[in-house]
């Protein structure tokens, strides 16, 4: 048990935090987002499910036959994650993309350009998610709370957008241009018909994410498939993930019950409040930080902008980090130190960048 907690210290640190904020506050069984919880645990055994089929295999060697260097590829992989998380969201496109880059990696063992393509891969998913109203959960709780008109939000989400895809380009040409004409290209087959079942599992979690269908009765039917289809890929679910969000928003719900924070949220004014979305998203991740603070202001710009922004810079800013960093640790858990360090600073980079770019937008 020793050893499981400190190869997990993130489980182990919010674990610890969880428990001492239950005793300053209090526990609450009504703290926990039962539905992020649910779904992340059926999306992950889908994505196990394509892995062991094949098809994540044969998806990368299609992205290499694409690409004509290191570079190219990881081109592609951001413009997809960028794309595929305005439409399937950011936590979904990093469980579905990441897997099959970091897939990748084994085909091109020499690749120079690993850490940094995963890490891009978060961040446009996060980017990319900030364009619909319904492409991340803060936006789809304040797209609804402010009643805010398509065409408003459309607006002031098109220019970060834009912004966000000038700063990923012109990082991509920090990533290795190594040549992949050696690489082996040879298609090896995948279970179509297995495959066809998982991507029809999918869609049906995909349904669920955007609220289309219910989680309480729709997951325990996707995991019932699963344990008549294939029950080992229980066994690969990470479940320190599950317990790290368990206590993750144990710990917001008792900040979020602080009277001293609900006393300084009121008296912010409009670049202020963006301000402390920017900041409060580091502590407690940006969906938390967005219901938090939305109460308090009709500054819907600020807000929106706040939160969006401030998914990047600490693992804790987004949800999507978590998932992303705990994806990268599964397939590569000796490299995490150096993988921990870039993502760092790059997030931080990007979120002192376009954080001062839009503090001045803000009214």
């Amino acid at each position: 048990m020793i050893e499981y907690l400190r190869n997990n210290r993130l489980m182990s640190i919010s674990l610890l935090l969880a428990i001492i904020s239950c005793f300053v506050g209090r526990f609450s069984v009504e703290f926990i987002d039962y539905k992020v919880i649910f779904s992340l645990f059926g999306l992950m055994l889908l994505i196990q499910g394509f892995e062991q089929v094949g098809l994540l295999r044969f998806v990368a060697q299609k992205l290499l036959h694409y690409s004509k260097n290191s570079r190219q590829l990881v081109q592609l992989m951001i413009l997809l994650s960028l794309v595929g998380s305005m439409f399937l969201t950011n936590d979904v496109a990093i469980l579905t993309l990441l897997p099959i880059y970091l897939k990748l990696l084994a085909v091109v063992p020499k690749f120079k350009g690993r850490f940094l393509g995963s890490v891009l891969i978060i961040v446009a998913a996060n980017l990319g998610s900030s364009f619909f109203p319904f492409g991340n959960p803060q936006n789809l709780f304040l797209y609804d709370y402010y009643h805010v008109p398509l065409s408003q939000f459309l607006t002031w989400m098109s220019f970060l957008l834009f912004v966000s895809l000038i700063s990923l380009g012109v990082l991509t040409f920090l990533v290795a241009k190594d040549s992949l004409a050696e690489i082996d290209l040879s298609n090896r087959p995948f279970d179509r018909k297995e495959t066809r079942l998982l991507t029809g599992l999918m869609l049906v979690m995909i349904l669920v994410v955007l609220n289309v269908l219910p989680y309480l009765w729709v997951i325990p039917g996707v995991a019932l498939v699963i344990v008549f289809y294939r029950r080992e890929l229980f066994k690969a679910v990470d479940y320190g993930l599950l317990l790290t969000f368990v206590c993750f928003f144990i710990i917001v719900g008792n900040i979020g019950e602080a009277q001293v924070i609900k006393d300084f949220l009121q008296a912010l004014n409009g670049k202020q409040i963006y301000l402390a979305g920017l900041g409060l998203s580091q502590i407690i991740s940006n969906v938390p930080a967005a219901f938090l603070i939305a109460p308090f202001t009709t500054n819907q710009q600020a807000v929106i902008l706040g939160v969006n922004i401030g998914g990047l810079g600490t693992l804790l800013a987004s949800l999507a980090n978590l998932i992303g960093y705990n994806l990268f640790r599964m397939y590569y858990p000796d490299e995490t130190k150096k993988f921990f360090g870039l993502f760092s600073g790059v997030n931080f980079g990007l979120l002192l960048f376009l954080g001062t770019i839009f503090y001045f937008f803000i009214y």
